[in-house]
């Protein structure tokens, strides 16, 4: 049995690929610690319920699983306003000292301080650190060093792609600095997605040891939901369109997708579409684009439907009632979002659901590795719109291929992604 410790600024519910990982070391029946925080908001609750699963893991026997709790906001309140003074500081004078190491990942997290400072006093010294997100990469590589224990780190994000409301420069050059820094000293990386790794080991000049880890999920919760021949036949079967997020809101690309819906109203009365949203809806949002797309398409053979938020398992339970799922990813600034590939596509791809995605660089690169799994669309709204016509042109093959893109989408679970980290693992203990 060998021992982990597991790193990160933020909580279970907050880390799904933390939550996969731990839930693989306990499998192989290795010993796991937990470093995390106490958010002090609703992901308390999920993450209690999170701890409760990975128990059972083992038969609830508590030796395998040891999580250790910071308060993020804590009760000794001069505590807490002596950590922000000092975070705050430090951002000041690593505009001027660009090269201090621990006044870097101060600016960049008190968290990362707090997370070492704790780690410390474990008594029981682990085999490997493994660290999740920017705030637990200082105090990974700090203890790998103290201990003489390799350490290995998730790049979920490419952190100085990311759009800053402050300081923005300062910030980029602080991250890329600690990266540059730390990274190289981690014994493996792993990246969850393609060109997160590319950006990467560009930044940090390539590493030896390094693998793409995709946000999959279990094979056993997506079933797929066949087409009978009666169904195929129905000349009159809608296209049914199907997105999902946390919140139905501005700037997820709905609203272009509306304006896409509305040419093809105006262009083609015989489309039979609908469209399905899945998620919290945002009031404003229903007032100021979703009345006025319906009613833009009353007496029309288009169709918006709006359905609650759905857990997990019940939204895969979901999807598989659809055609195609719409990967909605638009070109910013933010470069991050254009290189990072959302839980949304390979939710889809696992569902065997044929997808729409614009075209961001990663989720280009996806489909041009996997064209059988959907098709690309330019991001202006008349081409969205040329792209949903095209796809319900080749409905009924559409519909005849799900069980094949479902088969192929296996390949992308997590029960086929764990293998590269027990590969990793395997290599170091």
């Amino acid at each position: 049995m060998k021992h982990l410790l597991f790193l990160t600024t933020n909580n279970l519910a907050t880390n799904p690929r933390l939550v996969k990982e731990v839930q693989l070391a306990l499998q192989l029946k290795h010993r796991v610690t937990i470093i995390m925080f106490k958010l002090n908001n609703w992901s308390d609750a999920k993450s209690i319920q999170l701890k409760d699963q990975l128990l059972r893991i083992n038969n609830n026997d508590e030796s395998y699983l040891t999580i250790e709790e910071i308060e993020a906001i804590p009760s000794n309140k001069l505590k807490w306003i002596c950590l922000g003074i000092s975070e705050k500081l430090a951002k000041k004078v690593t505009g001027f000292i660009s090269t201090h190491l621990k006044l870097n990942a101060l600016a960049n997290n008190r968290r990362s301080l707090q997370i070492y400072d704790l780690a410390k006093k474990i008594k029981n010294r682990p085999d490997l650190i493994c660290a999740h997100n920017m705030g637990a990469l200082y105090p990974a590589q700090k203890l790998s060093a103290l201990w003489n224990v390799p350490f290995v780190f998730d790049v979920e994000d490419y952190h100085p792609g990311e759009i800053v409301s402050t300081d923005g420069d300062v910030a980029k050059k602080r991250t890329e600095f600690l990266m540059k820094s730390l990274l190289p000293k981690a014994k493996s990386l792993t990246f969850a997605s393609p060109l997160i790794g590319k950006y990467t080991l560009n930044l940090i000049e390539g590493h030896p040891s390094h693998a793409v880890v995709l946000n999959g999920f279990n094979d056993n919760e997506f079933n797929l939901l066949s087409y009978s021949e009666h169904d195929l036949n129905k000349k009159e079967t809608p296209l049914k369109l199907v997105w999902f997020s946390q919140k139905i809101s501005f700037g997820r690309g709905l609203e272009q997708l509306f304006k896409a819906l509305e040419v093809i109203s105006k262009s083609d009365t015989n489309i039979d579409i609908s469209l399905t949203l899945i998620g919290e809806l945002d009031s404003n949002f229903e007032t100021q684009e979703l009345l006025k797309i319906c009613k833009e398409l009353e007496h029309t053979n288009l169709s918006i439907i709006i359905k609650e938020p759905l857990g997990q398992q019940e939204l895969h339970d979901t999807l598989n009632q659809f055609d195609i799922g719409l990967a909605l990813e638009f070109n910013s600034r933010d470069l991050n979002r254009q290189i990072c590939l959302t839980n949304k596509i390979i939710t889809y791809a696992q569902a065997g659901l044929y997808i729409l995605a614009t075209n961001t660089k990663a989720q280009e690169q996806f489909i041009t590795d996997y064209p059988e799994l959907g098709i690309l669309s330019n991001q202006s709204e008349v081409e969205i719109s040329e792209t949903i016509v095209k796809l319900y042109q080749n409905k009924d093959q559409i519909k005849v291929n799900k069980a094949s893109r479902f088969q192929k989408g296996k390949t992308l679970s997590w029960d086929a992604e764990q293998i590269k980290i027990q590969k990793l693992w395997n290599q170091i203990l």
